[in-house]
């Protein structure tokens, strides 16, 4: 019983953290960026109509799911960029980040929708597409 009543408070405790997550990203949705902060590879990305911005952490587990899902999208779309937050912790603080995988759609410097947590190709592709 115990065991059962563990379990549960952690699958709480993880659904309150990803929600926090994800309202916090919501924050950063309109946002423009500054671009200084950023590789001049995502810098060229930013100077064209829309963009997708992939961050991510070498050692997150679903970052290593998500990381061939955003490749694959790079060959079918181009705009594709892909951030390591771990080497850019200023990147993370501008951009409001909170946890990994997280995927942002830009036109220019402005951030136009933030996703958090794994997201499936055509999810990734439709959204990109449709704004």
């Amino acid at each position: 019983m115990d065991i059962a009543i563990t379990a549960f408070t952690i699958i709480i405790l993880m659904l309150i953290l990803k929600f926090i997550m994800e309202r916090r990203a919501q924050k950063s949705q309109g946002k423009l960026i500054d671009v200084s902060i950023v590789s001049e590879e995502v810098k060229a990305l930013l100077t064209g109509s829309k963009s997708i911005l992939y961050f991510y952490t070498p050692t997150c587990g679903v970052c290593k799911t998500q990381s061939p899902i955003i490749d694959k999208l790079k060959e079918d779309l181009i705009f594709v960029g892909k951030i390591d937050l771990s080497a850019n912790s200023n990147t993370q603080k501008e951009f409001g980040i909170l946890g990994t995988p997280t995927t942002a759609i830009m036109q220019g410097n402005k951030v136009i929708e933030i996703f958090v947590g794994f997201k499936k190709y055509n999810f990734l592709k439709t959204k990109f597409e449709t704004l």
